[in-house]
């Protein structure tokens, strides 16, 4: 039988090394590109031991202007046959943007934004030779929303769900399904913890574990579900959100997330 890898960046720790894991449970052989260090090589001999697939490992910084075009040439180069592309590797932040340094929202615009969108045109063609393929892309609820102190993070992951949607409409016919996940809360790292705490009862409700993410992100994928909001409440605070006057959403953001800016 031929051979097929899921793609996942940011795949060395947190959510990536999470859908990692349960691809590898699935059966799926995998392709992890995360930033250069230990844990990617960690990360991916942990799964090769544990479970009976292929993994391979390319260390980049999807900074880089040329990085999304090395990732492709080493697919490419490797003979490495991609059937799905999970562009999971983002970053956060909270911070007040008038004393935001350039390179911090340069960082979040090129990861966010860029990288994905670049790495998606790449693949393409490649997708499109397989029947099934799919592409993945994690969003987040910050992307339905403008929230003050992550203004470039939301508006990167409204960025996100934007061009989810609209792709998944032109490639309709392609053969290839594109999908995006939009979670609240999800603790990735000590910071990320922090970070979720200050919003109290709110975090036990929206907060969902890496493992679970991408189990049940996976499920939907198989299911055909385009867009996915992880847990019921943060299903429930979308369609409210939806009722309400933007005026009183920007003023209950703002309280929620000016709390943010103590870590």
């Amino acid at each position: 039988m031929e051979k097929f890898y899921t793609l996942i960046t940011g795949g060395s720790s947190g959510i990536g090394k999470a859908f990692a894991v349960e691809c590898a449970k699935r059966g799926m052989n995998t392709l992890l590109v995360a930033l250069p260090g230990p844990e990617l090589e960690q990360t991916a001999d942990e799964i090769s031991s544990a479970y009976p697939v292929d993994v391979r490992h390319l260390a980049v910084d999807l900074t880089s202007i040329d990085a999304p075009e090395k990732v492709y040439s080493w697919c490419t180069d490797m003979n490495f046959r991609v059937n799905f592309l999970i562009n999971n590797a983002g970053i956060t932040g909270t911070t007040l943007f008038e004393n935001s340094e350039p390179e911090y929202n340069d960082l979040r615009i090129m990861l966010n934004v860029r990288a994905m969108a670049m790495l998606t045109r790449y693949f393409i063609p490649v997708l499109k030779e397989i029947p099934g393929s799919r592409i993945l892309n994690i969003g987040s609820m910050s992307g339905f929303f403008p929230v003050p102190y992550k203004t470039i993070y939301s508006a990167t992951k409204a960025f996100v769900l934007s061009f989810s949607k609209s792709l998944s409409k032109e490639l309709a016919s392609s053969g290839i399904g594109v999908f995006i996940v939009c979670p609240n809360g999800v603790e990735t790292n000590t910071l990320t913890s922090y970070r979720i705490r200050t919003h109290r009862i709110w975090s036990k409700l929206t907060t969902i574990t890496p493992e679970r993410l991408a189990k049940e992100s996976l499920d939907r994928v198989e299911k055909g579900k385009k867009v996915f909001v992880p847990l019921f409440m943060n299903r429930l605070l979308l369609f409210t959100g939806k009722l309400l006057p933007d005026s009183i959403i920007m003023n209950l953001l703002e309280r929620e997330f000016r709390e943010e800016l103590k870590y």
